[in-house]
């Protein structure tokens, strides 16, 4: 879970949502079975589903080119030849 400051930061400007009834209490049921804050686990929720999908869009996009993989290739061992610096 998520522990970062910005989930229990008083500082942090928050806003107010509206959501069904029915919504607000599976949320608030969950966040207590994982005991964070509803603010946590929806930071949580959100992050799991940028992750995914971002992953959804890595396995659709097109393999590199060989052309693309040398150049990266090259860059590699042009940085490992001089120590580590770009």
């Amino acid at each position: 879970m998520p522990t970062g400051s910005a989930y229990h930061d008083p500082m942090t400007p928050v806003s107010t949502i509206k959501l069904p009834t029915a919504t607000r209490d599976r949320l608030r049921a969950q966040a207590q079975r994982e005991q964070v804050t509803q603010s946590a686990l929806v930071a949580t929720m959100l992050e799991e589903r940028e992750a995914a999908q971002f992953w959804v869009a890595l396995a659709a996009a097109p393999p590199p080119t060989d052309a693309e993989l040398d150049e990266v290739d090259a860059a590699f061992v042009a940085t490992a030849d001089d120590g580590g610096t770009p």
